[in-house]
């Protein structure tokens, strides 16, 4: 009885005259989103191309010319290659060992893909130069402390600022993203099947390659192409690292064109941009053509009594390498960051009693620039991230409640900007926005604009999956009650999408707070944020106020990140307790 009611009020509501609200908002931010993207975009091509309103074509492709292009492809197209087939090795393997194995580390490994995204790029990159800097980096000065090796006459130590050290950094970076898609895939993958092929005589390694690999192949796509994104749009750890090894890499010379010459090359920027949007094109159409075209493991129900597999003596070997990750990747960074902070000046022989917090003073209450930065971060972070949440959540509510091609176009819109290289976006905002009719160059108005569309993607997709889950029984319960679509939103929807809601929110606002690509090209000396500060601090050679500034700035991400998620998901089940 009840579910016919519940039914006849369902086809109430879709035969009612007028457009829902949410469908209204949705549709109204959807078009604000789509201009903010495809807008910058055009008028960055068009700026590339023209000349006092007529095509040209010379200033642009003289960049095709440029005895420099070959070699910074190359480079940017090995660290990229290396560090993604590095990621996509190390962050499946971590994955299949906490889902599939007895080497789960636990609460720990549900904590491990998320502790290294709290520590942005440039504090991870920072962090690795105080280590393995040649000479006085604090590995090489524990290396030259030890007996045996000065007693050999070993000259032995690390250089970070390498080829090695290069793509070191930027595998650390892109572990958790394809820890976090696979881990995903796994737990959906019925582990009777990988059963069955045991018991049908196949050892471990065969059924994990012709069994479990087959299987996630999707997910290691996919997470393949993340990293790939992500390694492009990087500006942070190839211009602390890359610059200093001499490896010119294709998102510094971007910057570089718009920030040191003079006057700014922005026609060969553009080109620059427009060839990384087209690889990054290119990989994305090959990984949909093999996963469309392939093969894979039917993917069944999930045996809640599948046994874990049994690891042996290879077990504590695991656990080990995963806690190793997690403090190659957090840990002994931070570490290196604060010591550094506390020194008066950089060495790797530590005067313990020589330790102070003037750096951290400094930062705070002297330097007026740093200050000004972490207000303008925590201002624009805090706002950016509550207005990107409030649009995904608007959309993902619309999506949840409709199907067409309406629907998709939303959710497609709101996930757009995580295909285009942030750095790409960042120059299209640079072009569109700073000179007429806008004139917006250097204000925060712009810098919040840019965040909002570069790094609303982890939220839209955090908002989907909460809205998902919200069962739709629940809501035609709520319109049987008489409630209209507002009060069921208020009352059953926003209450249970909320846990959900505050993880996106805590992912867009580290993306916020720790961005470099658009602060370097979009801030001011006027209107500072922490990652143009950064870049100037790093060009002083101030390391000591760098380290400070850094571990200031990973302490407060830290703190407002597990403050909300603690805080949030308390008030969600108040909310639906009421």
């Amino acid at each position: 009885m009840t579910g016919h009611i519940a039914a006849r009020a369902s086809r109430d509501r879709a035969a009612a005259p007028g457009i829902s609200f949410y469908a209204l908002a949705a549709g109204l931010l959807v078009c604000v989103m789509a201009f903010l993207i495809v807008f910058p975009m055009l008028r960055m091509i068009m700026r590339a191309f023209t000349v006092d309103g007529a095509l040209n074509f010379q200033g642009a492709l003289s960049v095709l010319n440029e005895p420099w292009l070959p070699r910074v492809l190359m480079n940017t197209g090995i660290v990229i290659g290396a560090s993604t087939a590095i990621a996509l090795v190390v962050g499946s393997l971590m994955a299949w060992l906490n889902e599939r194995t007895d080497a789960n580390l636990g609460v720990m490994g549900l904590v491990l893909p998320v502790i290294p995204l709290l520590m942005p790029g440039v504090a991870l990159s920072i962090g690795w130069a105080f280590l393995g800097a040649p000479r006085v980096g604090f590995i090489n000065g524990m290396l030259s402390e030890l007996p045996l090796l000065g007693a050999s006459g070993l000259n032995l130590g690390v250089n970070i600022y390498s080829w090695a050290g290069l793509i070191w950094v930027y595998s650390l970076h892109g572990v958790p993203y394809v820890y976090l898609v696979v881990s995903a895939s796994l737990r959906n993958l019925d582990p009777s099947l990988e059963e069955a092929s045991r018991i049908s005589g196949a050892g471990l390694w065969r059924t994990l390659r012709r069994v479990s690999l087959p299987a996630i192949r999707p997910a290691l796509l996919a997470s393949g192409l993340l990293v790939i994104i992500s390694g492009f749009a990087l500006f942070s750890i190839p211009t602390i690292i890359a610059t200093t090894a001499e490896i010119d890499i294709l998102a510094v010379r971007i910057v570089r064109l718009l920030r040191n010459d003079f006057p700014p090359r922005m026609d060969q920027a553009v080109v620059l941009g427009l060839i990384m949007l087209l690889v990054i094109a290119l990989v994305w159409y090959a990984q949909r053509r093999v996963s469309a075209g392939g093969h894979f493991v039917t993917l069944g129900g999930r045996a809640a009594s599948a046994s874990r597999i049994e690891m042996g003596r290879w077990r504590l070997p695991a656990q080990v390498l995963m806690l190793a990750y997690l403090a190659c990747a957090s840990i002994i960074p931070l570490l290196s960051l604060t010591l550094v902070a506390l020194q008066p000046y950089w060495t790797p022989a530590v005067e313990w009693s020589q330790l102070s917090l003037a750096n951290f003073n400094a930062v705070l209450f002297e330097e007026r620039m740093t200050a000004a930065a972490f207000r303008n971060s925590i201002l624009l972070s805090v706002s950016g991230a509550t207005i990107a949440m409030g649009i995904a959540a608007i959309a993902a509510i619309h999506v949840a409640q409709s199907t067409g091609w309406v629907s998709k176009a939303v959710d497609a819109v709101m996930k757009a900007p995580a295909t285009i290289s942030s750095l790409v976006l960042s120059v299209g905002f640079l072009v569109t926005f700073s000179g007429a009719p806008f004139f917006m160059a250097g204000t925060l108005s712009l810098l919040l604009m840019a965040y909002i569309v570069i790094h609303i993607p982890p939220g839209s997709i955090a908002a989907s999956a909460a809205a998902t889950q919200v069962g739709a029984s629940l809501r035609e319960a709520s319109y049987v009650a008489g409630a209209g679509e507002g009060r069921t939103v208020r009352r059953v929807v926003l209450p249970l999408m909320l846990p959900g809601l505050a993880a996106g929110w805590a992912m867009v606002f580290v993306h916020m707070m720790g961005d470099l690509s658009a602060s370097a090209l979009l801030a001011g000396m006027k209107n500072p944020v922490i990652g143009f500060a950064i870049l100037e601090i790093w060009e002083m050679g101030s390391f000591g106020l760098l380290a400070a500034f850094s571990t200031i700035m990973c302490g407060v991400i830290t703190l407002v990140v597990l403050l909300m998620l603690w805080l949030v998901p308390a008030r969600g089940r108040g909310g639906m307790a009421a």
